[in-house]
């Protein structure tokens, strides 16, 4: 079908879904912080965050009786349980672009005949939009990485590291630098850096005390990424990443 989606890799026409109208919000919610101080006019702007985005779906279920109806019902309900937590879903007209959702709503199944038209509500915890096609890129010096997305996307660094004092970079678009420094008794090994989890691994243990500083992002534009010191060379993976 030329007009459903994929979710959890399962497309819908699977269950005999036809996508009727699809409502997806070209950007998430945003909440302003913001902290009004009493005898001062306005207040202090400490920026926006963004909520989880919503999608909804009008959807069609065909079947060829009311039993086969329910039937089909019962095994789409199963497919979209929420107790599976976030999948990603895949429009066919975008088939690039994916989101992380989960159904946030019960199937009110209206019976038309052999057909139930409903909708299918789903949030996305994660609010942001992202590249089906992952990149990735390995350097022993230096790289520059053109991110087009228009929201930072937080990479995985996989870094060969010889032991003692070296460090990461980035210097960023928009002139921030972010560094993240390897100590001085840091061991020799495989280091695992997963910027959008802020976890930090060595051969698979925990090595947050070996590696200090800030996470690495990319946001849109012209990232310059240069390795130091004991640094043998980092492998970069991340996706293209949109508000």
């Amino acid at each position: 079908m030329a007009n459903g989606f994929r979710f959890g890799g399962v497309h819908s026409d699977v269950f005999g879904l036809i996508l009727n109208k699809k409502t997806v919000p070209l950007s998430p919610p945003t909440t302003n912080r913001l902290q009004e101080i009493g005898g001062v006019d306005g207040a202090w702007d400490y920026g926006v965050s963004y909520g989880p985005r919503e999608i909804e779906l009008e959807v069609t279920l065909l079947a060829d009786s009311s039993s086969d109806l329910r039937q089909k019902a019962r095994a789409l309900v199963g497919n979209l349980s929420p107790r599976f937590g976030s999948k990603v879903l895949i429009f066919d007209d975008e088939p690039g672009i994916q989101y992380y959702a989960k159904i946030a709503n019960q199937i009110p199944l209206a019976q038309l005949g052999a057909m139930g038209t409903f909708t299918l509500q789903f949030v996305c915890p994660d609010p942001f939009t992202y590249a089906v096609e992952g990149r990735s890129g390995t350097f022993m010096n230096d790289m520059t990485i053109v991110h087009p997305g228009t929201h930072f996307s937080r990479p995985l660094l996989t870094i060969t590291h010889g032991g003692g004092v070296g460090s990461i970079t980035n210097t960023r678009p928009d002139s921030v630098i972010e560094t993240m420094e390897f100590t001085a008794d840091s061991p020799a090994g495989t280091y695992v850096i997963d910027c959008n989890e802020k976890t930090t691994t060595l051969d698979g243990g925990r090595a947050y005390n070996y590696v200090k500083g800030a996470y690495i992002s990319l946001p849109e534009g012209s990232n310059f990424l240069v390795n130091s010191g004991a640094i043998t060379s980092t492998k970069i993976e991340f996706r293209n990443t949109w508000i």
